[in-house]
């Protein structure tokens, strides 16, 4: 018995010192993104840009000789229990050494993952996000923001549609938005730039997710023939069978989708039924022609990889990983999450169009380097048309008047 008992320990300690062994040549990396759900298209297009960035370092050799292990979590809808399920998992469970996600919760997520010390890179886009962050910056140090605020997104989109050179034929608009923090946010902001310059909201919609049948919001919009119809629904079938619907018998305004038209199903979808769209990206890599030879190799590096351009979010959750990641070998040891994050609030990072720089609430705000790119679909994909702030025309790509205004 004494042998046996001698020999199941050696075994095991051979076992243990080889999880122990495999352990020390894997850094976990963390990954809460929505993969059910009406954010699920969203997630995927985060998930492209988190995985090549992964795989490029792995397959130059790792992070300080390690390879990288993302861990994912499903973050589902974004309820505050299920965010904090994801920290406790990824961060108190799995003991990952960084956290990777897209849109992650508007404010409670900083609270879930400050809770932690591991780098959390979100692209909430949120002024209530950062209104959480306010609260503690110490205490939130390690939180860090991929895109600027729904305020400075929604008034992005609103400079541009009034920089189109197009002749509005009313000062009418109609403000269709979800029911949810993003959507609220946007909508209202957008409403209050309206009003401002003296435009009538003739119509302001607050829709629930899952709605396919727009009949009686269409009879309104039919009656009131605004100028501008801005629809803020991230989730691809509310706004293809929006679009469908509108087109039976359409109204002479601009349609424009905002955040809308990122989920890669919309224009996968509709293809050049879709012409004629516009809509914005945060933190954009500007297609079909990239600003830098740099980012001009990394948008055909990802769309080999993908077969298709990058939408938004993709290139945002990229660079997070490698902004990490740069950090990292800066600091020399992963498992020093304070230098790790203060050298990214304070060194920034080098990337394909030039510089990320976070500002003191670590919040990656719209301009310079990394703008805002506002899109229209053309011939089937998404075309940068105008980037922001300052709004200008981007390249030689024009802005093209829809074909259902005559």
């Amino acid at each position: 018995m004494k042998k046996l008992g001698l020999f199941i320990l050696i075994c095991s300690a051979i076992v243990m010192g080889t999880i122990s062994a495999h352990a020390a040549d894997v850094i976990k990396v963390g990954v809460p993104l929505a993969m059910t759900g009406p954010y699920t298209d969203t997630g995927d297009n985060y998930w492209k840009g988190i995985k090549m960035a992964i795989d490029e370092i792995n397959a130059a050799g790792g992070l300080l000789g390690k390879q990288l292990d993302p861990v994912r979590f499903d973050t589902q809808e974004f309820a505050p229990e299920r965010v904090m399920q994801g920290a406790d998992y990824l961060c108190g469970q799995e003991k990952v050494d960084s956290v990777h996600a897209g849109w992650a919760g508007w404010g409670q997520d900083v609270r879930a993952y400050g809770k932690y010390t591991a780098p959390f890179f979100a692209d909430d886009g949120s002024q209530a996000a950062v209104d959480v962050f306010r609260e503690d910056p110490k205490k939130y140090a390690n939180i860090f923001q991929l895109t600027d605020t729904d305020i400075n997104q929604a008034t992005s989109m609103f400079n541009v549609l009034m920089a189109l050179p197009h002749d509005y034929p009313n000062k009418k608009v109609v403000i269709i938005n979800a029911d949810d923090a993003w959507g609220m946010g946007v909508g209202d902001t957008l409403e209050a730039n309206f009003k401002k310059e003296g435009w009538e909201v003739a119509l302001r919609e607050v829709v629930p997710y899952g709605t396919r049948e727009w009949g009686s919001i269409m009879t309104r919009v039919r009656r009131i023939k605004p100028a501008i119809i801005h629809v803020e629904i991230v989730s691809a079938p509310e706004v293809i069978t929006f679009f469908r619907q509108f087109m039976r018998t359409p109204t002479p305004s601009i349609l424009s989708y905002g955040y809308s038209i990122v989920p890669r199903e919309v224009v996968q979808t509709m293809g050049k039924e879709a012409d004629g769209l516009i809509g914005e990206v945060p933190t954009a890599m500007p297609t079909p022609e990239a600003p830098t030879p740099e980012a001009q190799a990394w948008v055909e590096r990802f769309t080999g990889i993908w077969k298709h351009q990058p939408q938004a979010g993709s290139w945002a959750a990229y660079s997070g990983v490698k902004a990490w990641a740069a950090a990292v070998v800066a600091v020399g040891d992963e498992k020093n999450h304070a230098a790790v994050a203060k050298h990214i609030s304070t060194e920034g990072y080098k990337g394909e169009t030039g510089w990320w720089k976070w500002d003191e609430d670590n919040v990656m705000r719209g301009g310079g380097d990394v703008p805002f790119g506002h899109y229209q679909v053309q011939n089937g994909e998404m075309v940068t048309i105008f980037t922001d702030p300052p709004v200008k025309p981007y390249k030689d790509y024009k802005f093209i008047t829809p074909r259902w205004i005559k």
